[in-house]
């Protein structure tokens, strides 16, 4: 990855997303007015979880003439060590992942694997054992789209993606947290957790709904 992207969060940082939920970052980015979340791209195995700075390829309809002169194995090859590869697969049906090229890039140091597409060779991708999220699973080939671009925005699930941001997958699905508001989300989230937990000890002690919904209400104002 180019050094100007890893310089905008620290391994500090990255490091305290790590056993955030993703629901916590949704909550987050409601106080924020961001928008990052991912459609109906799901972990491969239950208890999957991957938080990295992300790569990116883009998928795009099939040209056959003047697009990307490297293979998919060239590009993987340019995965750095705890680094997710994001694909955003460009509204195809295809497959755009089998078991060999999942190895490959965990091979490579790929951390996690997150696309929009469907996926082939599924038991070989839970052996694996590298966290994988798709929109399942699909059999027809790889023949409406082809990569056209890597390194740059893209749209995955329904979120936009740039390079060096922070991607975040568990079994409630992927958030992508823009790599320039990364402190601001910690930020919220620090105080939405208390919050949490409140609600929570109320809950179990018997508490009366105003008392809950008050606390509950605390979740929409930002923490500033």
């Amino acid at each position: 990855m180019p050094e100007s992207m890893q310089e905008k969060i620290g391994d500090d940082v990255l490091a305290r997303f790590r056993d955030v939920p993703t629901g916590l970052v949704t909550d987050a980015f409601l106080r924020l007015g961001l928008s990052g979340w991912m459609d109906e791209v799901l972990p491969l195995v239950a208890g999957s979880r991957v938080a990295a700075r992300a790569r990116t390829v883009a998928f795009g309809p099939t040209r056959r003439s003047g697009g990307l002169k490297e293979s998919m194995y060239e590009l993987l090859s340019r995965i750095s060590e705890g680094e997710v590869l994001v694909m955003g697969a460009g509204g195809t049906h295809d497959n755009l992942l089998g078991d060999n090229m999942a190895t490959f890039a965990h091979r490579s140091g790929a951390a996690g694997i997150v696309t929009d597409s469907k996926t082939r060779d599924r038991a070989g991708q839970r052996d694996l054992g590298m966290p994988l999220f798709s929109r399942g699973a699909g059999v027809r080939p790889p023949t409406e789209v082809e990569p056209q671009g890597f390194d740059v925005a893209i749209t995955c699930g329904g979120a936009q993606v740039r390079p060096g941001d922070i991607v975040l997958g568990d079994d409630d699905g992927v958030v992508v947290i823009p790599a320039e508001r990364a402190a601001d989300v910690l930020h919220e989230i620090e105080e939405i957790v208390e919050i949490e937990e409140t609600v929570g000890r109320l809950i179990a002690n018997g508490s009366g709904v105003r008392e809950i919904e008050h606390q509950v209400a605390k979740k929409k104002i930002p923490r500033g």
